[in-house]
């Protein structure tokens, strides 16, 4: 019983630890926030192509993540060449496209997709042109935002 104290300060520690959000250095992200949702998401493709493009090359993954009215992950990881997106932090993964090159990533932003355009994609990959391959099965990819709590 004694130790009962030291126990319940152990555990109220660790889950305070476990809430701190991880920053990986291996992912470089772009924070977007006070804009519309529809301007968010309208706007996602071509900054993170922006993102991508501006940056040095030499992290694992790049990244948009929107903290505002969006509230979504768009995640693009170059030496894997996956395109990973997340509609709702906290409830997982949406999908995931492969073959995703920069090239791809010029295609999407120059021909106005939007973050909305490819979850229809993904839904109904046989309607659109095949500039986007759904991924099977998922692989997990890095991030600094919370796609699963």
């Amino acid at each position: 019983m004694r130790n009962l104290p030291r126990i319940v300060c152990f555990l109220l520690a660790m889950n305070l630890t476990g809430c701190h959000e991880v920053s990986h250095p291996h992912v470089d992200t772009l924070y977007v926030n006070g804009g519309t949702e529809e301007a968010e998401k309208l706007e996602a493709i071509p900054k993170l192509y922006a993102h991508y493009v501006n940056s040095q090359k030499d992290k694992e993954a790049y990244e948009v993540i929107s903290n505002g009215n969006g509230r979504f992950i768009l995640n693009y990881t170059p030496k894997l060449e996956l395109l990973t997106l997340c509609a709702d932090p906290g409830s997982g993964w949406l999908n995931q496209f492969k073959n995703v090159k920069e090239v791809t990533l010029q295609k999407l932003a120059l021909g106005g997709y939007s973050f909305d355009s490819l979850g229809k994609i993904a839904s109904d990959p046989i309607g659109y042109d095949s500039l986007l391959i759904v991924n099977e099965p998922f692989i997990n990819v890095k991030t600094n935002g919370s796609p699963s709590l």
